[in-house]
């Protein structure tokens, strides 16, 4: 596979990822509750989200899920709910006077969550089953083709969702002593809830 050619694709990719949505609203809403750092298993549950997407649409999966709108349609409102859910949660958080800092989410549980939201995300799913077959070259080896495409979209989706983490739990400081925090929190669940219910598949 031409190095241009990759260069392109991830180009392409990178915009597509960058853009604002259900992903990155719950990645900030991550770096806010737990600051710097603590929020990174949120763009690893987004990077292996990449890579299912990645297989699922170079395997020809996603065409199944293209035919059959009931399905895809149940697993986009499944994510719906269960954002709605995590939001309800947040905005009923009643830190006590003790607590210093917001209890700790475990690492499986926020990793889980973020590959949930992902993979329930039509909007992921849609850039990649537009994305990946556009830069597949019929004169190229198949397999080495789907090695490098995966490996460069896993590679793009941590980076620009760690960025968006990172730059949110800057202000994590201020806001992490404060009830304050959870409503953030709240909020961003349901914007991406939003963000998903809205999309049109």
């Amino acid at each position: 596979m031409e190095l241009t050619h990759l260069l392109l694709f991830a180009l392409t990719f990178a915009v597509a990822v960058a853009l604002p949505g259900p992903n990155s609203a719950f990645t900030i809403g991550q770096a806010l509750k737990y600051g710097r750092f603590g929020f990174i298993w949120a763009p690893l549950g987004f990077m292996s989200a990449t890579m299912i997407h990645a297989l699922l649409v170079l395997s020809g999966l996603a065409l199944f899920l293209q035919q059959h709108i009931e399905v895809f349609q149940a697993i986009k409102w499944f994510g719906v709910l269960y954002l709605v859910y995590l939001a309800f949660k947040a905005f009923r958080h009643q830190p006590s006077r003790a607590e210093a800092l917001p209890p700790a989410l475990s690492k499986s549980k926020m990793y889980l969550s973020a590959l949930a939201v992902s993979l329930t995300n039509p909007k992921a799913m849609l850039a990649g089953m537009a994305l990946f077959p556009l830069f597949l070259q019929p004169n190229v080896a198949f397999y080495p083709q789907v090695f490098f495409l995966t490996v460069t979209a896993m590679t793009i989706s941590f980076s620009i969702y760690f960025s968006y983490g990172l730059l949110a739990s800057f202000f994590s400081h201020r806001v992490g002593r404060s009830t304050w925090v959870h409503k953030l929190l709240g909020t961003a669940y349901l914007g991406a809830a939003v963000g998903i219910a809205r999309h049109q598949s």
